[in-house]
């Protein structure tokens, strides 16, 4: 597995709509990868990358790799 996650931080639309955008490292491409939880369901993200995120989604929904923005 060539994926791991950076960060996760909430973000919301114009309307005030709140969602987690997720930002992972694919080590194999070296490359950043930028996405929203509900871009899943999407066929944008390769197999291999959602199947990563479907078995931490649990991790990520309680804040394990949460970024508040606050120095502490």
């Amino acid at each position: 597995m060539s994926y791991h996650i950076m960060l996760t931080r909430k973000i919301s639309d114009i309307k005030g709509h709140s969602q987690i955008q997720v930002q992972v490292m694919d080590a194999a491409t070296p490359q950043i990868i930028y996405f929203t939880l509900d871009e899943l369901e999407k066929d944008d993200l390769p197999e291999d990358l959602k199947e990563y995120i479907r078995g931490i989604l649990s991790e990520i929904e309680e804040g394990r790799w949460h970024y508040s923005g606050k120095y502490k």
